[in-house]
């Protein structure tokens, strides 16, 4: 190369690398990637340590995956690491008294297990997760090597005892029962100890063990694997500053060190971690048999695979030739030009397996495949000018190979054109030249192809959702494609990013020597890990992007929830916390206002009521919205009399603002808390604002809905009753074994006939602990906790046996209304466990009648209406209970399959005093009528109540004038009664009739 040319690319390098480091300084200065970041504190961090959770200690020394990544971490936070050993339950004992600060590679799916763990030594305010995954983490059965035991002979295993240890017990066992229900057969050993679990292994007094991936052994091979799950550092929710400097470290780990997780992934787990899977003797007969699997490359799909000859060269090659040496095949590449003629080659039997633009979407016009685990998934990101925003007129460009990313983007822009193009570099192409607004691909391929000259074109967008791609197998070829899962199962998940990182470096052996150095010496001189550092740039501007909005309240613009703790913890360093109060408020009945005024005037309400509090604050007094139309305020300690005009004040004021925009009456309710009355001290000095959010909670609740605003302070009074809350809510689930639960009926007349007609099944509390517990003290706390829906069951299933039992006697049951909380809406197996229960006991469903709270319509109405149906077309009967206590139903119970409604009691006592009131009963009843409905009016309690209901036709009755709820066994004995006086008045009414006859026929 001439010396003039090589001075006009240095010149060239340096006009290229000014803005790329321009954008670079803005990030490592919001990431930094080496020395200690701006925001460390040099602080202490106590780290808790398991075998599970990545540390162990050796020979009185620590080790682990885990450990040797806190020593990289600890080089850019400056925090000093202390490691506090125990078993995850001591652990969470010590996270939950503030002992242990963090807790490396947890699972996301184990949150809710450490949440429960920690609530038992009483704590309550939730855990964090770093943003950053550190890896892929699972556990799996384990059997010797000299097994006869295949991968996957879940008939062998469910025969054989597993070991496991006793620490995992909350993990495996989360219910009582294995958490595969395939192995549940099992004989399961437990043992205190790994040590003591290995001997037993190794000599075979176990057949197996489940243990997590972390616990390395040389002489076990993987035969069931479960719980895959990415892995994270968790914190309590208050020290998420420390999960924050984690993951600005993190960071600058991937943008200095791209290969560091990998690294030790390898190191501790797979390749050098003895993880490894057992073949059947299926595979390793296939295996044997076909030493060579060649595998066809769709070459078109990436700018980061091309072809020498007829040799495949780039990512996807060294992501194979990794493949290869897990599977033990070796590996063979056949380039193709589209996926079209690769499908057809494999037909054809001339390759085994394609890739390349493979997956779930863009295989869909292919039969006979399969598909295995992606090898690749890379974020999906989008190219456009400064400035470019997507939206659903936006002209997208996708190329053509990426059909799943063509998916995700009409899903969520269904309106948007999306525009085909054959690669990356085109459909930059088409957004330079106006032809597309935005140019969607992977991240990596995307970041590479913008270094290749589209100078006005940056990232602008990153999604959550990734581009995967996958090998594409015949479907018949079951040995074959497990081998390869198993493979595929244990790579890094950071491989593809290092191959990536590989290709792009390796780019030289796509051309000749000179053309690649007329190509990339620019970049190599700029500095060629600055392409590979705006790869990591992407994720780490979107996770800036992610963290400056968890700052601001998406509606209002104002402080977010989690500023508002920072904020305020910053307070309290200025000034002493009892100079202080917080309160919260909300509107009554908001949802409602939704219902009424459309979610749009919600909204516009919400930022005039965060304007009016904005106005009324003092310049050091913090406030934010907590969540929907809760509102926070940290504010100036006062007496009672002056904190009360403070927020009535702010009340009216925006009352007066409001009234000129809608006329809707707004009812406020507060709560508030000194915080000289619940300073709670952490080990660093802070205030426990969540205790006091909590206490301003709790007297709130103590208010009685009314129709002017109330304000509640927490006092002495109110601290007794959340204690005995808390009381109750801690022995419900022992309580419930012992049978201190009861089911009581409470009878409903028939108004024609005036005998019984149906039944109301509810629930009563005989404590042995507090003697007779009312139900309006205990259902809002277990609707809280979410123990009614246990509470629920409970209940339908002591109907069910009741019920069996009068079928049994030869009686035909009477319907039963059963209560089911809105709860039951979270859970996909809801109508399952329900007609598992109704089955056990072989009931009809029509003698089951489910009752739904009006309320509920407000949650998620489309929900519970595709629910319903779904009951509905089972058999079972539905009700609308409480109606009239809301907006909705008038407008929807056309919709709703419900076969009864019932009037609401508070509706029923306020309306009936007046003309127009008792005219709007009666229309509710002609209305519920004519759509075939039966109306019950519960909570009757007057003679006078009894008999307008039967002037205007209401079909049954609920109430003290008739009967009281009661035990069963008393039901019963009122019940055969009333039968009896049927079967009396049947006989008499047949008897007279025959007189008459008789009477007749002598006349």
């Amino acid at each position: 190369m001439k010396k003039s040319e090589l001075k006009r690319l240095v010149r060239r390098a340096g006009n290229m690398l000014t803005p790329v480091l321009v954008a670079l300084a803005l990030v490592l200065v919001l990431f930094p990637v080496s020395g200690v970041n701006a925001g460390a504190t040099g602080r202490t961090v106590r780290v808790g340590v398991d075998p599970d959770y990545g540390i162990s200690t050796v020979g009185g020394n620590k080790t682990g995956f885990a450990l040797d990544y806190l020593r990289e971490i600890q080089k850019r936070t400056g925090d000093a690491y202390e490691y506090v050993s125990g078993t995850a339950e001591e652990l969470a004992e010590k996270l939950a008294n503030g002992d242990v600060d963090i807790i490396p590679c947890v699972p996301a799916k184990e949150l809710a297990m450490w949440d429960k763990l920690t609530g038992r030594h009483g704590y309550d305010k939730g855990l964090a997760l770093s943003q950053f995954s550190l890896m892929t983490k699972f556990s799996a059965i384990y059997v010797r090597d000299d097994s006869d035991i295949s991968f996957y002979d879940l008939s062998s295993l469910k025969t054989k005892r597993i070991g496991f240890l006793a620490d995992d017990m909350d993990k495996y066992f989360p219910d009582g029962s294995f958490i595969t229900p395939e192995l549940r057969q099992a004989e399961f050993v437990s043992f205190n100890s790994e040590s003591q679990m290995k001997d037993y292994f190794d000599e075979g007094k176990i057949d197996a063990v489940a243990k997590d991936c972390f616990r390395a052994w040389a002489n076990d091979l993987i035969v069931y694997q479960f719980s895959t799950s990415e892995c994270y550092f968790m914190s309590r929710y208050e020290d998420v500053d420390i999960l924050d400097d984690i993951d600005q470290a993190v960071g600058g780990i991937a943008m200095t060190n791209s290969g560091y997780a990998s690294s030790i992934y390898d190191k501790y787990v797979s390749k050098y971690g003895n993880q490894r899977y057992a073949l059947t003797e299926s595979e390793k007969y296939y295996l044997k048999q076909n030493p060579v699997l060649t595998v066809g490359v769709n070459v078109q799909a990436s700018l980061l695979d091309s072809t020498d000859g007829n040799n495949v060269i780039g990512a996807t090659a060294k992501v194979m030739q990794q493949l290869s040496e897990l599977s033990g095949f070796e590996i063979k590449l056949v380039p193709f030009d589209n996926i079209k003629d690769a499908a057809v080659a494999m037909r054809e039997g001339k390759v085994q397996a394609i890739c390349g633009g493979v997956n779930a979407h863009s295989m869909t016009a292919y039969t006979d495949i399969r598909l295995s685990v992606p090898y690749s998934r890379m974020p999906i990101a989008a190219a456009g000018k400064s400035g470019a925003a997507v939206n659903e007129r936006s002209r997208i460009a996708v190329p053509a190979a990426a059909e799943d990313i063509s998916v995700y983007i009409s899903e969520i822009y269904p309106d948007a054109p999306v525009l085909r193009y054959n690669n990356e570099r085109l459909c930059l192409a088409a957004v330079q030249d106006g032809e597309a607004d935005l140019a969607y691909s992977g991240a990596y391929e995307l970041l590479y192809a913008l270094s290749g000259g589209y100078g006005d074109l940056d990232i602008v967008d990153v999604k959550e959702s990734f581009h995967s791609e996958c090998l594409a197998l015949p479907a018949a070829a079951d040995d074959l494609a497990n081998i390869i899962g198993k493979s595929l199962a244990v790579m890094s998940g950071n491989s593809t990013l290092i191959n990536t990182y590989s290709a792009i470096i390796g780019a030289n052996s796509v051309r000749g020597l000179n053309s690649f150095f007329s190509t990339y010496l620019a970049w190599i001189i700029a500095g060629a890990i600055v392409v590979l550092a705006a790869i990591v740039v992407v994720i780490l501007i979107s996770t800036y992007r992610t963290r400056s909005a968890a700052e601001r309240d998406s509606l209002t613009g104002g402080r977010s929830k989690r500023r508002f703790f920072e904020d305020t913890r910053r307070l309290f360093k200025k000034s002493s916390a009892e100079n202080w109060a917080v309160a919260l408020f909300d509107i009554d009945k908001f949802k409602y206002v939704n219902d009424r005024l459309g979610y749009e005037e919600g909204n516009r309400m919400l930022e005039r009521i965060y304007k009016t509090i904005s106005d009324n604050m003092e310049p050091d007094e913090v406030f934010a919205r907590m969540s929907d139309d809760n509102f926070v305020m940290t504010i100036k300690n006062a007496t009672d009399v002056e904190l009360t005009a403070r927020l009535n004040g702010i009340f009216s004021e925006f009352e007066r603002r409001n009234s000129l925009f809608v006329k809707y009456p707004v009812v406020f309710s507060a709560g508030i808390c000194r915080l000289n009355q619940c300073i709670s001290e952490s080990r660093h000095g802070d205030v426990d604002i969540n205790a006091a959010i909590d206490r301003c909670k709790i007297a709130k609740s103590t208010l009685k809905g009314t129709h002017y605003s109330s304000i509640a302070f927490y006092d002495g009074s109110i601290r007794d009753r959340a204690l005995r809350e808390k009381d109750y809510e801690n022995i419900m689930p022992a309580a419930l074994e012992r049978h201190e639960f009861q089911c009581y009926l409470q009878p409903k007349y028939g108004l024609r006939t005036r005998n019984i007609e149906g039944a109301e099944a509810l629930i009563r509390w005989n404590s042995k602990e507090f003697g007779f517990i009312s139900p309006g003290d205990f259902i809002p706390i277990a609707e809280k906790n979410g123990f009614v829906v246990e509470l629920d069951f409970f209940i339908l299933e002591e109907v069910c046996k009741t019920m069996r039992k009068w079928i049994d006697e030869g009686r035909k049951p009477v319907v039963i209304s059963v209560n089911q909380s809105r709860l039951h809406l979270n859970y996909d197996d809801y109508i399952w466990r329900l007609r598992e229960i109704v089955d056990k006991y072989d009931i009809p469903y029509e003698y089951i009648e489910l009752e739904l709270t009006e309320s509920v319509f407000t949650e998620n109405a489309e929900k519970l209406l595709k629910i319903m149906h779904k009951l509905h077309e089972i058999g079972f009967k539905l009700s609308l209970d409480d109606f009239g206590s809301g907006y909705s139903s008038l407008n929807m119970l056309k919709d709703m399959p419900v076969d009864v409604v019932k009037i609401d009691k508070e509706f029923f006592s306020d309306t009936m005093n007046t003309r127009k009131g008792r005219a709007v009963i009666s229309t509710v009843v002609d209305l519920a009528n004519n759509l075939d409905m039966d109306v019950i009016s519960e909570g009757v309690e007057t003679r006078e109540q009894v008999d307008f209901l039967t002037e205007i036709h209401c079909a049954m009755v609920q109430g003290y004038y008739f009967a009281k709820p009661m035990p069963i066994a008393d039901f019963e004995k009122l019940w055969y009664a009333d039968l009896d006086d049927i079967r009396r008045k049947k006989e008499a009414a047949a008897e007279t009739q025959q007189q008459r006859l008789e009477a007749k026929n002598n006349s």
